[in-house]
């Protein structure tokens, strides 16, 4: 996801810092004065909108995950199937398919080959369960077309089996050589976003449990310091751990573990809706780190944002959704916990931003009611103090000013941390 923004100046020191150093426009994030933090309102404002509970009424998980597919000329086409995501089950009662292990104890030593061996959906609808031994796999992975899997590690700690790779978007790669095989990207000669994905879930019905997806392309910077070839703090740092295009997914229990644009909730074209529903799962990182034009749930989970690769207080956006204005539900985030590391600094961080995806000011510039400008709903949560309590919504990634009309982002009876 292409960006241009610029970072936090939090103090005076920093501002004088940036004024010597590379820390100028077209980085990753947000400047924001370092704020004497007050107190999150009691009622709705013009830069912090709450829905009332009416309005909140129509903005349940049921509500977001009832419809799917094309979205048609004013968004009538969906079809209503009322979906209500399944329990993925007791991982102890399943009698796996396959077996990945490393060792060779098991009946394919890489994810990927477990998932070729998956029959497509157009040859059979059977559930098929691939159970991951504990391990670290580094690996790229595509489900594409498959007949329904359950991917999930036999044990409740989701760290102990871990899918990664560390791709990330200026990665120079080959020309005519693909990316990730779900999004080769081929043509190109670096990777892209879509490209970086560790793992993409492009088939339907794709159920995850007690495993951690993530990419670690990032891992060495720190502070702003040490990008790998092509990226820095002003683009191409973009590293997706799972990418999902699949509908009717379902994730519990899982890890998703990244920096920049860590999930990507995709679907295979602006026309189309595709739903995805998180439970009691962890996601992490720091710049728009959940994004896309996909419908998504996440309930009782952990939004945890990282500080380490930032400069040092540092402001960004952490969710960055690109639904588009003729889907009413774009992503719902309920009982859930926003938290952060220590190095984060009070109030500095926003809850999010529209992905003005595809505009640009010269040859595809925004039109209200015609591109992206996102659907977010926080409700029922926890918030931590990194969270900005008074305008925790920001300019879109094309520089389009937020305002409470012009985006469709609101809070519902959530708490925030003093």
């Amino acid at each position: 996801m292409h960006r241009s923004i610029r970072p936090a100046v939090v103090t005076a020191a920093l501002a004088a810092a940036c004024a010597l150093s590379a820390c100028g426009g077209g980085s990753d994030t947000t400047e924001v004065d370092a704020p004497a933090v007050p107190a999150a309102p009691d009622t709705g404002t013009a830069t912090r909108p709450l829905m009332s509970p009416s309005q909140a009424a129509e903005h349940t998980a049921a509500k977001y995950l009832a419809q799917a597919g094309a979205l048609g000329t004013d968004g009538s086409g969906l079809t209503v199937d009322g979906w209500t995501p399944p329990d993925v089950g007791d991982v102890a009662g399943f009698s796996p398919t396959f077996v990945v292990a490393a060792d060779g104890s098991g009946t394919h030593t890489t994810l990927q080959a477990a998932i070729d061996a998956v029959p497509a959906l157009a040859q059979s609808t059977v559930r098929h369960f691939i159970l991951m031994k504990p391990g670290t796999y580094r690996e790229v992975v595509c489900a594409n077309g498959k007949a329904p899997v359950t991917l999930y590690g036999a044990g409740p700690d989701a760290s102990a089996v871990a899918v990664v790779a560390g791709h990330y978007n200026a990665e120079p790669k080959v020309e005519g050589t693909p990316a990730n095989p779900c999004n080769p990207n081929a043509a190109a000669k670096t990777y892209g976003t879509s490209g970086s994905a560790s793992v993409a879930i492009y088939s339907d019905q794709f159920h995850a449990k007690n495993i951690t997806f993530a990419n670690d392309a990032m891992k060495n910077v720190a502070n702003g310091e040490g990008y790998p070839e092509g990226a820095s703090g002003r683009g191409g740092a973009q590293a997706v751990a799972l990418m999902t295009q699949g509908d009717r997914l379902v994730f519990d229990n899982v890890r998703v573990v990244g920096h920049q644009d860590s999930l990507y909730v995709k679907t295979a074209n602006t026309g189309t809706v595709a739903r995805a529903y998180l439970r009691k799962s962890h996601v992490e990182g720091d710049v728009d780190f959940i994004f896309g034009r996909g419908t998504a749930v996440f309930e009782q989970c952990r939004i945890h944002y990282v500080s380490t690769r930032l400069p040092a207080g540092a402001s960004t956006a952490m969710l960055a959704p690109s639904t588009s204005p003729l889907n009413r539900y774009g992503m719902l985030f309920v009982d859930s916990d926003f938290t952060a590391d220590t190095g984060a600094v009070a109030g500095a961080i926003q809850l999010g931003r529209a992905w003005d995806e595809g505009v640009n000011a010269t040859t595809n510039p925004y039109v209200a009611g015609v591109s992206p400008n996102g659907q977010l709903l926080v409700r029922d949560s926890r918030l931590g103090a990194h969270i900005q309590p008074t305008a925790p919504w920001t300019t879109s990634t094309s520089g389009r000013a937020w305002t409470a009309d012009g985006n469709r982002f609101a809070e519902y009876r959530n708490t925030q941390a003093p």
